[in-house]
């Protein structure tokens, strides 16, 4: 392994002749605009930045193995860099083995654009998303004169201001409004240059001739007159810009030439682990595709799919390599050395099965209502996939059975702690070992889905899928959210989740809970927190169409109420479970809160596994990762 230095301009010219490329163990480019901006800031203050390593190997060699090119539009609807096909035409080849995020973001940079989402707008607007390039506004450069000494300093409190922009705005952007420190405001010019104009540069430019000709392109006179009095602090920008890409060694790297890509996996994984480069998932995944010819495509194509169901999930490569070490029957335990060459070619053969089941998985998901801001533990889904992956039947009793395991799992929280032994423990329940001359191989144990056979599993740790007394009164005091979304599904049995979206209405709107009301109401300080911890909870939220919902929105409930024919209304309350003793005016929200809360705990103590006592009085632990707070529902 040698220790080189290289420059940022041939570096670029190399990954542009196809002379560098990503290995298939890298992950997906991952940076956003602003971590760009701030990486050319550190280039023009000439900031280390980190050590490169390279993989050198002759194209013989290299067409064994699968590699990537970089992106040039990256544009975050696809964040996908396309496979290399066909003959590599040097004879050496590079590969990048770490510094691929920091090597993507000067290429974008310079040669290419970068796409993304438009803050506040909405995904189907036509113009949500805008291609941009890299600009440096040259009329806001960090540099100071020191009159007294003659000379430019740079100002370490402001940014050189790099900015992405799109190429028909730039023309228009050429003030700005900025406000001072007593309150006032003045009008600033700005002049926007295309970074990537600086590779085209001789090694020894003209800059008095390269300033005379962006001089000319300003669009107004305060434009003209700034850029004229600054025009030594503008020679000192694109001096600085030029020598940092064309001049300056700023790549330094080590270059190993390894031909055995176990070899090579090693010193990636030895690499990545000891810092934040690589997040577990993505060691993981590097390490399943680095010996899977088309592992990348065929794992980034499912995600894809399973993803864009139903109301949208959020599904990543954590999931798939928890998948696929469980529905494979490798070990359990999420590690790199559980994909073992042998592991890696099995769950390659088997891919399209694994996939099938995982599918079918998310497609029940949908149907049972969920979303990724409902489902609040992903792995608690795995057991439904090796179930199915195991040639499980889909008929409506075992349907409704893995509903009422996925809710109870999820309730119960029992997938916040030591997943590998709760995965494995479930797995051995579902399957059943046959020895052969060849090794073992494991059949389904179950047919169809018993939520009660399921129960009887011993799990680790003192963890219960049961429920208690007092879990049942934990649950109806859950505030509106993912939480509260499963306790009010179990409730709404009938819902076609899979056809309608449902949303958590507040049955006495939360709007209704002012401080004026209180006042009219003659309600006590005291007595109104409680009014208020309670509007939040269960017992005063519902389950309702998404539109009729929006039409309910902020009335009162007793109007709204009133406005159905006495059939709607008797219908309404059976279903929604109101209480039938007590007026549905604002005034009685207490009384109303109560009693209703008594008619959904005795129809929980029926729909779930009811037990007068756990083996345990630990608290669930909540699997966090995957929880967005208040994203259950939409917002009324």
């Amino acid at each position: 392994m040698s220790y080189k230095k290289t420059t940022i301009k041939k570096i670029i010219k190399d990954i542009d002749q196809n002379k560098i490329y990503l290995p298939a163990l890298q992950r997906k480019f991952v940076w956003g605009k602003y971590q760009i901006e701030l990486l050319f800031d550190s280039l023009m203050r000439n900031y280390p930045f980190g050590t490169f390593l390279f993989w050198n190997l002759h194209r013989q060699k290299a067409e064994n193995y699968v590699f990537y090119e970089f992106l040039t539009e990256y544009d975050e609807r696809s964040p996908y860099n396309h496979r290399k096909t066909g003959s590599f035409l040097h004879e050496e080849v590079v590969g990048v083995l770490d510094g691929q995020q920091r090597l993507s973001s000067m290429y974008i940079g310079l040669m290419g654009t970068h796409t993304e989402k438009a803050p506040y707008k909405r995904r189907s607007s036509p113009d949500a998303y805008e291609e941009m390039s890299l600009y440096l506004n040259l009329l806001s450069l960090p540099y100071f004169i020191d009159d007294a000494e003659d000379k430019i300093t740079t100002l370490e409190e402001k940014n050189f201001e790099f900015r992405f922009l799109t190429d028909k705005k730039v023309p228009a952007s050429v003030t700005r409004k900025v406000e001072l420190e007593d309150g006032t405001s003045k009008t600033e010019p700005m002049f926007w240059m295309k970074v990537g104009k600086v590779l085209s540069w001789d090694d020894d430019p003209e800059f008095n001739q390269i300033i005379d000709n962006l001089q000319k392109q300003c669009q107004s006179n305060s434009q003209k007159e700034v850029f004229a009095s600054r025009k030594r602090i503008i020679r000192k920008g694109l001096d600085t810009l030029h020598k940092r890409i064309h001049n300056d060694e700023l790549i330094n790297y080590f270059e190993i030439a390894k031909d055995d890509l176990e070899d090579i996996l090693k010193i990636f994984v030895r690499v990545n682990s000891g810092g934040t480069v690589l997040s577990k998932p993505d060691l993981l995944f590097s390490t399943i595709v680095a010996t899977w010819d088309n592992g990348r495509e065929q794992i980034e194509y499912l995600l894809k799919k399973i993803n864009a169901k139903g109301d949208r999930f959020n599904f990543g490569n954590e999931y798939l390599m928890r998948c696929c070490l469980i529905l494979s029957d490798s070990p359990a335990v999420y590690k790199v050395n559980s994909f073992k060459s042998e592991n890696v070619e099995r769950i390659r053969s088997e891919w399209p099965l694994i996939a099938k089941a995982i599918e079918s998985t998310v497609d029940l998901l949908h149907e049972f209502g969920f979303s990724g801001s409902v489902l609040t533990s992903q792995n608690a889904t795995i057991p439904i996939a090796y179930y199915l992956y195991k040639g499980g039947a889909i008929d409506a009793k075992s349907k409704s059975d893995m509903r009422k395991y996925l809710i109870h799992a999820l309730l119960n929280g029992i997938f916040g702690s030591s997943q590998d032994q709760l995965l494995a423990t479930l797995r051995n329940a579902f399957r059943e070992e046959i020895k052969t001359d060849a090794g073992s191989i494991y059949k389904g144990r179950y047919k169809n889905f018993s939520f009660e056979e399921v129960l009887k599993i011993s799990l680790p740790q003192q963890k219960s899928l049961n429920v208690t007394a007092e879990d049942i009164e934990r649950f109806l005091q859950y505030k509106k959210g993912a939480q509260s979304f499963l306790v009010l599904a179990l409730l709404y049995p009938q819902l076609r989740f899979n056809e309608v979206v449902f949303h958590q209405d507040h049955i006495h709107p939360a709007s209704g809970f002012t401080e004026e009301k209180r006042k009219a109401l003659g309600l006590p300080t005291e007595q109104w927190a409680e009014w208020l911890d309670c509007k939040d909870c269960v017992p005063n939220l519902q389950l309702m169409e998404g539109r009729r919902n929006e039409s309910k929105n902020a009335t009162n409930f007793k109007t709204w109420f009133s406005q159905m024919d006495k059939s709607a209304q008797e219908n309404f309350g059976v279903d929604n479970y109101l209480p039938e003793n007590v007026g549905l005016e604002f005034e009685h929200f207490k009384s109303f809160f109560e009693q209703r809360k008594e008619k959904l705990r005795k129809e929980l103590e029926k729909v779930l596994a009811l037990t007068n006592n756990k083996t345990s009085d630990v608290q669930p632990e909540w699997d966090t990762r995957d929880e967005e707070p208040e994203a259950a529902g939409a917002i009324e």
